[in-house]
């Protein structure tokens, strides 16, 4: 267990005035309280009745901690939880962690060091076990976009794997048995549970999941075009394509236009998100909707109000039918 000599340390300050810190003493310079409360998250240090939770609460401010900033999906996310920190007279202070955990971590060490108490966390490399450590100090942490079990009191999240499911079910619906799925190949739990929903949807209508159908590419419109041009060299044995996203989606059919396969005559197509303008697209694509905005609102209501907020905390998929999509 962590001691108050472990926090003095990890500060480089005394003793005694970690202790005024601890004790709320007003005669301690904002900075070093920031220093002070900044080494007891590091080290891990406790005080009773999680007294040092209320010093500097950061009244004024709200953190968010994006995983990038070159997307709309992160634009959406970022304007949910601006539209809430206006409501409450907040100002908004951003971080990125880029899709690593120490990054992340140095993000929220930098929000907490700015006195942030309130911080939305869109958090995809840091595993459950450090979100649990942080988020058991920081009440006014919430997760967005991922459901820890430990946490779930403090967590925003859409059900990943019920979207694919729902994808590839419509598909099948359509009378398609030969499906590929377009997946990301970091390992993130999107990845997971999203893969698990085009699989059970085949498993359930005895169609057996063909690896070679599936391409795990890199995040960014490459990644769809890639993916596209890998299925063409294998002879594109299939009819049907669900993909983890709609940048994926976008890129793919791209390639597809250029070879002369025609979608949806030729290929059915299902994204997901629902976030690019329909101008990226001909025909107009048929995806998942994910309400981020509408989650970033309510993980910046959650991570304010508090667990009593009675904001909605699990968000339900929705299968928006339009062009891309073709009967066989």
């Amino acid at each position: 267990m962590s001691t108050i000599n472990n926090v003095a340390q990890a500060a480089g300050v005394s003793t005694a005035t970690v202790s005024r810190v601890i004790n709320r003493s007003s005669n301690v310079l904002p900075e070093t309280v920031e220093r002070v409360e900044h080494a007891m998250t590091q080290v891990g240090y406790q005080t009773r009745d999680n007294r040092r939770l209320a010093i500097n609460q950061g009244g004024d401010t709200i953190g968010l901690i994006l995983s990038n900033f070159n997307s709309p999906f992160y634009g959406l996310l970022t304007q949910g939880v601006e539209k809430v920190a206006r409501k409450y007279n907040r100002k908004l202070i951003v971080a990125s962690g880029q899709y690593d955990p120490d990054l992340e971590e140095e993000a929220l060490s930098y929000l907490l060091s700015k006195g942030c108490r309130n911080i939305v966390m869109h958090s995809k490399a840091m595993s459950d076990e450090r979100l649990t450590h942080f988020a058991s100090k920081l009440p006014g942490l919430v997760v967005v976009n991922r459901r820890v079990h430990e946490i779930e009191e403090q967590c925003v999240w859409l059900e990943n794997r019920k979207g694919t499911y729902l994808a590839t079910k419509h598909l099948l619906d359509q009378g398609h048995k030969k499906i590929g799925y377009i997946s990301c190949e970091m390992d993130i739990d999107d990845k997971a549970e999203r893969y698990s929903g085009y699989q059970l949807a085949l498993e359930e209508a005895g169609i057996p999941v063909n690896p070679d159908w599936v391409e795990e590419v890199p995040f960014g419109e490459l990644g769809g075009a890639l993916a596209a041009t890998n299925l063409l060299n294998k002879g594109l044995p299939i009819t049907g394509l669900v993909s983890y996203n709609d940048f994926f989606a976008a890129a793919a059919i791209q390639v597809f236009s250029e070879h002369d396969i025609s979608v949806p005559e030729r290929l059915s197509v299902v994204g997901f998100d629902d976030v690019l303008p329909q101008c990226y697209f001909t025909p107009r694509l048929t995806t998942i909707r994910s309400p981020i905005e509408s989650m970033a609102m309510n993980a910046a209501r959650l991570c304010i109000e508090g667990p009593d907020s009675g904001v909605c905390r699990r968000f339900e998929p929705l299968l928006v039918r339009r062009e891309s999509v073709a009967t066989i």
